[in-house]
């Protein structure tokens, strides 16, 4: 009796991008794989010349190069697949930026559902506690906290006020994550010894993190390579009251939902949240006045409230206590996400822009009476061997699972495990019973459309 042909998985190269080098699974962990399938599964890599490991790294550990996918039964890839890109009845494995109903992403998913694919959203994969664990949020963090550090050094420098931080160099110009980590806490030596490289030094520097999730902990992570020290949103008043902190300190101050959100009652309730979060307002713009830089590491939903909205942002603007330089929003979700300075992202060559609060225009970065504003949507495409081999530890676990699944059966809570079958978000043509929520968002959609468009 003849062995069942293998399992093909193909991955994919990513839409065209000058930053886009990101792979979903490395030579290293394809070669495991492979070894521990055997002949269940074959691998196809499409050709780029822009990839973190090249063609031939995959070569050598038995892949074929070929930008023939047609006979892949999976897919790999990370960013979004354009419509026309598509390839029917199969099952991919992607950032497909469907799940939050935006009216902009329906195209993609009345594609996916026409084409009778099966999509896995990355996003979606989370453990029984609700945690991701196939993500890019760490990379993310990391690279989002040196660009943020970056312009606000750019931000004090053009503005006369010389910053050390005008020192890093775009997160792309290093040779990966070592080598970017080595310069910051070179830096960090400097201001212990030199605090007025700072570049402001009459009142303390405090960045807050709004967001301690996969985002803001890979943030976290770089932050504290300098000389840092936690500060209580609590403590903040007088902290500039009091005026007593070691020079050349930078001030973390770690923002949580109960330190940023309020009901009617000005009380915080994790449960009554969950339940109604609209019942909630955000008092980040109070706490402004204390802050430098803001890290905006927030998942948003457009059921939860902006923790910086336009108004509240406006009125503690013309309050007049103007300390705040830069958002780094390193969730990035223009122009809806949570916060209202992020109207538009730039790329990794352009990732900065000025904002007015008080309007909100959007102008050239570095100038007066404006914030700066860090926003770029795919921040761990900086780092992208560091970032690929993070998330390709995560994938990889998940692909015998894959293998080994009659991916054409029309129930497939018996053929994946709960991780993959609660992440699938579309199947056979039709939405997953978890997402049928989307409904709606795509009905608006599909309304919109000329009949000739559905067709």
């Amino acid at each position: 009796m003849p062995s069942p042909r293998p399992i093909v998985i193909g991955i994919r190269r990513e839409n065209d991008s000058k930053f886009e080098a990101r792979v979903p699974l490395i030579p290293a962990h394809l070669e495991q794989l492979s070894h521990q399938l055997g002949e269940r599964v074959s691998f196809i890599v499409q050709p780029s010349p822009l990839r973190t490991f090249s063609d031939q790294e995959y070569r050598q550990v038995g892949a074929i190069v070929q930008a023939d996918l047609s006979n892949a039964d999976i897919v790999l890839c990370i960013k979004e697949v354009y419509p026309e890109h598509l390839l029917d009845h199969k099952t991919y494995l992607v950032f497909a930026h469907v799940i939050k109903g935006q009216l902009s992403n329906m195209s993609v998913l009345q594609a996916l559902m026409r084409r009778q694919i099966t999509l896995i959203d990355y996003e979606t994969i989370t453990d029984e506690s609700g945690k991701r664990t196939v993500f890019f949020g760490r990379s993310a963090g990391q690279t989002g906290m040196f660009e943020t550090l970056r312009a606000f050094g750019q931000r004090l420098t053009t503005q006369g006020k010389p910053c050390i931080f005008n020192e890093l160099k775009p997160v792309y110009e290093y040779v990966d994550l070592a080598d970017a980590v080595q310069h910051l806490k070179a830096l960090g030596v400097i201001i212990q010894q030199h605090p007025e490289q700072l570049g402001i030094t009459d009142y303390p520097l405090v960045f807050g993190f709004a967001g301690l999730g996969n985002v803001g902990q890979g943030a976290l992570e770089i932050f504290d390579c300098l000389p840092t020290q936690e500060v209580l949103p609590t403590q903040l008043a007088d902290l500039f009251q009091s005026r007593n902190y070691p020079p050349g300190t930078l001030f973390k101050c770690l923002l949580q939902k109960s330190d940023l959100l309020r009901n009617s009652l000005q009380q915080f309730d994790i449960q009554d949240y969950a339940a109604h979060p609209s019942h909630y307002h955000s008092i980040l713009p109070d706490l402004l006045p204390y802050l430098s830089v803001l890290l905006n590491c927030v998942f948003y939903a457009p059921q939860y409230p902006r923790i910086l909205p336009n108004d509240a942002f406006a009125e503690a603007w013309l309050r007049g206590v103007r300390r705040l330089q830069v958002v780094g929003d390193l969730s990035c979700d223009p122009p809806d996400g949570s916060v209202a300075c992020t109207v538009t992202s730039g790329d990794l060559y352009h990732p900065v822009f000025d904002y007015n609060p008080i309007d909100g225009s959007v102008s050239n970065a570095f100038g007066e009476d404006t914030v700066t504003v860090m926003a770029v949507d795919n921040l761990s495409a900086g780092l992208p061997r560091d970032a690929s081999i993070a998330f390709s530890t995560m994938l990889r676990d998940f692909i015998p699972a894959l293998v080994r699944a009659n991916l054409h059966q029309a129930d497939l809570s018996t053929q994946l495990p709960p991780e993959l079958y609660k992440a699938t978000v579309t199947h056979q043509g039709g939405l997953m019973p978890r997402y049928r929520y989307l409904e709606p968002y795509l009905q608006t959609y599909l309304n919109a459309q000329p009949c000739e468009a559905l067709i």
